[in-house]
């Protein structure tokens, strides 16, 4: 091989990793569903324990059930079609596929943990209160290693409003306001970043 060609193998394979970490983001549909899904539960707890909604406090675990259910319904679905789109196994998608799998598994585990606890008898409801305050933090490091390893640099902003939701909603640990925050957070943390992922994809076809 002479040494052009080896410079010609370099420049394609400079060119090729170039593209694959400025490929668009896709898995918008996914975050948008998932951000509308928990802002809505998030909501109908707040209605639920401040009696709001005539349902029973008991039957809270009945939401949750349907909101996991239907959470994991809409990401296989929409799951498959957003891993056959261009730039779906770049870099960036491919961290961005990892991490908020592992950030689903974690709420998942603690929210278990919680459930076990307390049917051992050694934790209340009130350990339910973690859950967004942990969430919130987690969205913010989700968002900040995707932004740190791909050229989309704005969801450092993304970060930073997840982080501050997270110092907020724990002022309102133990109160019922924390969930109707939460709600209404949601919207600006994974509904609007959603929103703007597909944008940005829908611009760079």
């Amino acid at each position: 091989m002479s040494n052009q060609e080896t410079l010609d193998d370099l420049k394609y394979a400079t060119a090729l990793a170039k593209s694959s970490n400025e490929a668009p983001l896709v898995g918008g549909p996914i975050g948008l569903m998932w951000g509308i899904l928990i802002s809505a539960t998030l909501f109908a707890q707040w209605g639920i324990i401040t009696d709001r909604m005539g349902i029973e406090p008991q039957y809270l675990w009945l939401l949750w059930i349907g909101f996991a259910a239907m959470g994991g319904m809409g990401s296989a679905i929409l799951g498959r079609k957003v891993g056959s789109k261009v730039g779906a196994h770049s870099i960036a998608n491919r961290v961005e596929n990892a991490v908020w799998t592992m950030f689903s598994l974690m709420l998942g585990c603690m929210w278990v943990g919680i459930v076990i606890s307390m049917l051992l008898g050694m934790g209340s409801v009130a350990l339910f209160d973690l859950v967004p305050i942990v969430g919130f933090a987690g969205q913010g490091l989700a968002y900040g290693v995707i932004a740190k390893i791909s050229h989309h640099k704005w969801l450092g902003y993304a970060a930073g409003a997840a982080f501050v939701t997270s110092i907020l909603c724990m002022q309102a640990f133990g109160q019922p306001e924390l969930y109707l925050l939460a709600a209404i957070a949601t919207l600006f943390t994974v509904v609007l970043p959603s929103l703007k992922t597909m944008g940005i994809e829908h611009a760079e076809q």
